[in-house]
């Protein structure tokens, strides 16, 4: 079977329109403010939100850059016996950049919780500048685990390539 070549273009040319686009409305939110650290009960129920957001942050970096890895390994061919249409590459492909960016956003919401804990101004964890970052981090996420989802149903019905390539 031939790998329709146009249609992984199509679909990697809207991804990355999708994406520039995305980016764009994360990197929109508001620039910091200093303002007057806060005191008492409610920088320590800022500091543990903080930390606890920090850990899903943390985890989701590993898990994302973990399937990119997996993904591209698929997209190499190191998965053996799976035939790969034109479906199951391009949800691969999606899979992975959905990881890709999701590792991404998360990171850099990661080096703007930095800049709050060097200008000891926890309170603005709540600003765009930080909540775009971390809702495309995990909605990118969400979509990475929904496109390994729609791999696993299409390569489920898809049949096994036998030793010589071709359809059993």
């Amino acid at each position: 079977m031939e790998v329709d070549k146009r249609s992984i273009w199509i679909v990697i040319v809207l991804y990355s329109l999708v994406s520039v686009a995305i980016y764009w409305w994360v990197e929109s939110g508001s620039a910091f403010k200093v303002t007057v650290p806060t005191e008492g009960d409610a920088t320590t129920q800022h500091e543990q939100a903080i930390k606890a957001l920090d850990g899903v942050a943390d985890v989701g970096i590993k898990v994302a850059t973990t399937l990119v890895g997996v993904g591209a390994a698929i997209l190499l061919g190191f998965k053996s016996g799976l035939k790969l249409t034109t479906p199951i590459r391009i949800f691969v492909l999606l899979a992975t950049a959905c990881f890709l960016q999701s590792a991404l956003y998360a990171v850099l919401w990661r080096l703007r919780i930095a800049e709050l804990w060097v200008n000891n101004s926890l309170d603005l964890v709540s600003a765009p500048r930080l909540t775009y970052h971390y809702q495309a981090h995990f909605l990118f996420f969400m979509a990475g685990l929904l496109c390994m989802g729609l791999l696993v149903a299409s390569a489920a019905l898809t049949g096994r390539k036998d030793k010589s390539g071709e359809e059993s």
